[in-house]
């Protein structure tokens, strides 16, 4: 860090010692941790750029430093993260919400009607669920994941958020036989964001991710289809007829998708995500 205790002197170098470590964005890194440990919106950072930074506050600092430097996820560092009009906690381990899931959130609940039932494959940190149990009316989520820490983070995320009483958070395998039953199916709508990583993939990932996400949240098989396959042979006992399959999948997947999905669903759409690439399906069984 800076010899200057000054603001501005310390997140100025505090972006070029991120720069030097490889962090993407470091600039945006540097704000959202001076932001976070002195308490203001990123905004005051250059209000306030002139005041100098004491003691206590250079110890919060230097701490969140060496862990972002050290690769440990921004998100992980801020203790929570905004998505779709909820605030979510992320657990170490469990897939961190990323901004593309956001957007199949938004235009899902676009479509869900009043009332729906709604399962959740794979629920994660819960955000799907929390998400869609906080803007559709009167809607019930099931929240399935394998992973007991899932389950209880997804329980934990609908508390903090007010939704707890329109989501069950169960542990349930999208691969057991019984996986319909042990859901409640059928449902009017499906939601998925699985696992969707290559296994040859999964070296040449992100620090932050292969390092901090757990392997089973982030690589399906050798082609990165199991769970799509899974559930296009389950879907028939999971949704209702007419009912709406939300899937978000892989960067290069779509033509695999629509393959997949066309001699199942009666219609559905391909959207683009704010990169402009082929990212999620929403239609009808």
């Amino acid at each position: 860090m800076s010899d200057s205790n000054r603001l501005i002197d310390l997140l100025a170098s505090t972006e070029k010692f991120f720069l030097r470590k490889g962090i993407e964005s470091p600039r945006r890194n540097a704000e959202a941790i001076f932001a976070h440990a002195l308490g203001v919106p990123r905004i005051e950072l250059y209000v306030q750029h002139d005041r100098p930074v004491n003691d206590f506050e250079l110890i919060a600092l230097r701490e969140l430093i060496r862990r972002r430097a050290n690769r440990e996820p921004l998100q992980y560092l801020l203790g929570k993260l905004d998505f779709a009009g909820v605030e979510i906690v992320p657990r170490p381990g469990l897939l961190i919400p990323r901004p593309e899931t956001e957007e199949l959130v938004v235009e899902l609940s676009k479509h869900v009607p009043s009332g729906a039932r709604i399962l959740d494959i794979g629920a994660g940190t819960g955000c799907i669920s929390v998400a869609l149990a906080k803007s559709c009316v009167d809607c019930q989520v099931v929240a399935a994941d394998i992973d007991p820490d899932a389950v209880e983070s997804t329980s934990l995320n609908a508390r903090r958020n007010e939704v707890a009483e329109h989501i069950a958070s169960i542990t349930a395998d999208l691969f057991d036989d019984n996986f319909p039953a042990k859901c409640g199916a059928p449902f009017d709508v499906v939601v998925s964001n699985p696992p969707y990583i290559r296994e040859a993939e999964w070296k040449s990932l992100q620090t932050e991710v292969k390092d901090f996400e757990r392997k089973h949240a982030l690589v399906s098989g050798s082609e990165g289809d199991e769970c799509y396959v899974r559930i296009a042979q389950l879907l028939p006992g999971l949704l209702k007829s007419r009912g709406i399959l939300a899937l978000e999948f892989g960067h290069d997947q779509a033509g695999r998708i629509r393959r997949l999905f066309t001699s199942i669903l009666t219609r559905f759409d391909i959207y683009h995500d704010m990169q402009g690439v082929e990212r999620y399906l929403i239609g009808n069984y």
